[in-house]
This record gives C-alpha cells, sequence and structure tokens, in this order.
C-alpha cells in the first residue's frame, strides 16, 4: 500500500525490563527507532514503533520470542501549532472515515502525525488529505 508506513506492534508483558528487551535488541543490531508508543492494557502493553528496517526488526523480534503485528498506518507532517490536529482529525471526519488510534514523532521544525485507520479506508484516507493539502509521507 503506497503512501503509508509500516508500523511494528509488539505484545509485552507488564514487567519491569520488558521494554527494555526490545529496545536492546534494537539497539545491538543498529535498527534506529524512529517513533515508540506503548499503550497499558492491564497485565499486558502494546509497543508501536516505527523503525528503520522493518523486516529486520520484525525477524530479529520474533526470534527472540516476542509476538509482533505489522501494520501500515498514514503519517503526515503537521505543524507545531494550536488547531493542525483539529485539522487533520476533521477531514477525515468529514469523510467518514474513523481513526482507530493515533500519536506523534518528532520530524524536526515540523510533527509528525501517525493515524491507523480501517485497512479498507486507509487508501482513501491518504487522498482525501492529500486534496486537502496535507503532506503524507511514505517514509520516516
Amino acid at each position: 500500500m503506497s503512501k503509508t508506513i509500516k508500523q511494528l506492534s509488539v505484545f509485552l508483558e507488564n514487567k519491569v525490563g520488558r521494554l527494555g528487551e526490545v529496545t536492546g535488541i534494537l539497539a545491538e543490531a543498529e535498527i534506529p527507532i524512529r517513533s515508540i508508543e506503548l499503550v497499558e492494557a492491564g497485565d499486558f502493553g502494546i509497543l508501536r514503533l516505527i523503525v528503520g528496517e522493518t523486516d529486520r526488526a520484525q525477524g530479529l523480534l520474533e526470534e527472540r520470542g516476542f509476538s509482533v503485528k505489522l501494520s501500515p498506518v498514514i503519517a503526515v507532517e503537521i505543524a507545531h501549532a494550536s488547531g493542525c490536529f483539529h485539522r487533520i482529525v476533521s477531514i477525515l471526519a468529514a469523510e467518514g472515515i474513523n481513526i482507530q488510534y493515533a500519536y506523534t514523532a518528532h520530524g524536526g521544525p515540523l510533527g509528525i502525525f501517525l493515524i491507523k485507520t480501517d485497512r479498507v479506508e486507509m487508501l482513501r484516507a491518504v487522498e482525501v488529505l492529500e486534496a486537502d493539502g496535507v503532506k503524507v509521507l511514505d517514509a520516516l
């Protein structure tokens, strides 16, 4: 799927050191982490990562016993100003496109807003964002 970014979702037991195991594996393999989000869900958490060499990272983590899922997400540039998140969310809502979850990444002078929609709606989401002048990225 063009104009999307590959995201790794790693399922982690919610205990001391588990996050460090993942970041250590990637650091040892010299795979840079471009964005990271950890969401707690009781005894487990979901770690969402955008990394360099996504397929290699997935393989290394699975070899070490982690459950990893690969998903496409949309990454858009966003200014560091009030109302910017609202603009993106409103564009998608106006088209009936649901955002399942979203998070940010640092992108230098501009921020990066990562958006997960239903897989069927993803291509349409990219189209409507670009039609409204939003810069959709194909790499981080």
